[in-house]
């Protein structure tokens, strides 16, 4: 439910507000503020450079997300690993442990 009201409220924000509020994260939390901006592309046509890190599991290898409507904790997926994408997130049985790896490196060579 908070996450869904986080959604409504950044919906309504105006870009002054959502450039402010994001400031503000980079000043506070720089490691969520990277952690956001890595999950956008920058360009915003959907399309991930080859040279910015994703986030894998160092136990297994698997790709990895925060998805704020599941809580935000990093959690296994399966799918696209842009945010525009579809993704099947689900449980391998073990804690995520977060590596961060470009898109062209063997994930299993964690």
């Amino acid at each position: 439910m908070a996450a869904r009201q986080r959604a409504d409220r950044l919906a309504r924000a105006t870009p002054e507000q959502i450039e402010t509020a994001l400031a503000y994260l980079s000043a506070i939390d720089p490691e969520a503020f990277e952690i956001a901006f890595t999950a956008v592309t920058a360009a915003g046509d959907g399309v991930v450079e080859d040279e910015e890190p994703v986030p894998a599991c160092r136990r297994c290898g698997a790709l990895i997300g925060i998805f704020p409507d599941r809580g935000l904790r990093w959690r296994h997926f399966r799918g696209d690993s842009v945010t525009s994408g579809v993704q099947e997130v689900y449980e391998p049985g073990h804690t995520a442990q977060v590596s961060w790896i470009l898109a062209a490196e063997d994930q299993q060579e964690l």
